[in-house]
């Protein structure tokens, strides 16, 4: 029974930084992602075998990384609705318009990017293990979120059907 309901914990932790903006439709959002990213760092202190003091350092370093996160996937949201509306027009759309989007778009998963390995750097503190262990679990978590997203749209759509 531990396994299955470890596994909607962490699926539900890793959420927390996928949530983004709160959505005013759903005002628990906040109170869950909240229980949620506290029982991952339960699960990451126990996993990495982490002392109260990493365990408080990694939160701290993880709210403000997820904060920042969570500004880009906002970044990321906003240009590509601002592409979708341009690819909307095919022939009609404004190519350099097309083009700068594109472009930021790019920029904006280098930056992606390089805020994971901000804080990696930051996370200096835990051992070479600890951070590669950090990563596989948030990389395991983040998939299983993803499946459980692609999972809900193919739900909704079969519903749409019927």
């Amino acid at each position: 029974m531990r396994g299955p309901v470890l596994c909607v914990l962490l699926l539900a932790a890793s959420s927390g930084p996928l949530l983004g903006q709160a959505d005013p439709r759903m005002p628990h959002r906040s109170a869950v992602r909240e229980r949620i990213e506290e029982r991952f760092a339960e699960r990451l202190k126990e996993e990495l075998a982490l002392s109260d003091e990493q365990a408080a350092r990694l939160r701290a370093v993880a709210r403000e990384s997820g904060s920042r996160r969570r500004e880009l996937r906002l970044r990321e949201r906003e240009l590509r609705a601002a592409l979708d509306e341009q690819l909307e027009q095919e022939a009609a759309a404004d190519q350099d318009s097309v083009a700068r989007l594109t472009r930021r778009l790019l920029d904006l998963r280098v930056e992606y990017a390089e805020s994971w390995r901000d804080e990696m750097k930051k996370l200096s503190f835990l051992a070479p293990a600890q951070r590669a262990r950090l990563m596989v679990l948030r990389e395991r978590l983040l998939q299983r979120v993803h499946e459980m997203r692609e999972g809900r749209r193919a739900f909704r759509h079969r519903g749409d059907a019927h």
